[in-house]
């Protein structure tokens, strides 16, 4: 599981840019599996023992005792769903967060100590002179059905650090409140802490998708259940020396398992994240630069008109005007 967030923030990267989400409120959902730490605890056996005849008596039976650390549990995979509201500062994020997770039992494992004890205080198995021997077998570990799920509460309150930018981002933090834990008709409350890690895309303007990793710790709690019944095989015993009699004792035991332990859990969900007023970031084109205006086309030249009728530059000279022919004379004969 870790492995997949390593590899989130490695294309974190080199995300490119693409939506806005700085100085804005937002909402989201997150579910997925939950895998809850193996957990240990003490069990408490209550006898209760009946006696045919009731007289001569045979004594008290066996004594109540605690077997100190004589079970471990491990859990189902489990279900982990939060709803979060935050509001994202830029680098940094506030949210508060509301959580839900719920794991099965799966396997019981008692220490070798304590069904031995429990098996010499129930007679199992059996044998001559009692009743019935051999009777009920040794108890085993599958003999105990652990049956239900633990039931955890939360409160937290989130503060988070984003990395990479607004398009694909990777984000870690921690986190702190308050835990309520049940199991059964027993529960128990408890300072809780969490440590945070992720991914997010931007797919549209106001919506993330994401991928989140968290771990989960609680204070110690201490969560009992009395739910095990056990039957035992009678055990005969003769009392008196002249003319015994024979007097059975059975005895059944009540188990009250204790678990005094600290809740621990690793979760991976995904995430739906509704960013209010998300913005899409628009990328201004620089101002076209004008072209220079054409130069203006030169003046036409000054221009004079000649007695001739020809056009001239004023600066030249008309030409000199041709003098008309003489008239012709008559020769006198």
């Amino acid at each position: 599981m870790r492995k997949y967030l390593l590899a989130a923030a490695a294309v974190a990267a080199i995300a490119t840019p693409a939506m806005a989400r700085d100085g804005q409120p937002y909402v989201g959902i997150e579910g997925g599996l939950l895998k809850a730490k193996g957990t240990g605890g003490d069990i408490f056996v209550d006898y209760t023992t009946t006696q045919t005849p009731t007289t001569p008596s045979a004594g008290t039976g066996p004594a109540d005792f605690t077997g100190t650390d004589a079970f471990d549990v491990d859990y189902k995979r489990g279900t982990d769903l939060d709803v979060v509201l935050g509001y994202d500062f830029g680098l940094f994020r506030l949210e508060a967060e509301v959580a839900r997770k719920a794991a099965r039992f799966e396997d019981f494992d008692a220490s070798d100590a304590f069904l031995s004890s429990l098996n010499t205080g129930l007679n199992r198995p059996s044998a001559a002179p009692d009743p019935g021997a051999p009777g009920l077998p040794a108890l085993v570990n599958s003999d105990f059905d652990i049956g239900g799920r633990v039931k955890v509460r939360s409160l937290m309150a989130n503060a988070l650090l984003d990395f990479g930018n607004n398009g694909l981002s990777f984000y870690a933090g921690a986190g702190a409140g308050r835990a309520d834990i049940k199991r059964g008709d027993f529960r128990d409350g408890a300072w809780a802490y969490q440590a945070i890690a992720g991914v997010r895309y931007a797919v549209t303007r106001n919506i993330d998708l994401g991928l989140k990793y968290r771990y989960f710790r609680t204070g110690k709690v201490d969560i009992s259940d009395n739910t095990v019944l056990l039957q035992g095989n009678a055990n005969r015993t003769a009392i008196g020396t002249t003319t015994p009699v024979n007097v059975d004792q059975t005895s059944t035991a009540v188990l009250f398992s204790d678990l005094e332990t600290r809740f621990k859990s690793h979760s991976l969900l995904a995430s739906l994240i509704f960013n209010f007023g998300g913005a899409e970031a628009v990328d201004v084109a620089p101002e076209p630069v004008a072209a220079p205006p054409a130069p203006e086309p030169a003046p036409a030249p000054a221009t004079q008109t000649c007695a001739d009728g020809s056009v001239i530059l004023a600066t030249d000279a008309c030409p000199a005007p041709v003098a008309p022919p003489a008239p012709a004379t008559g020769e006198r004969g």
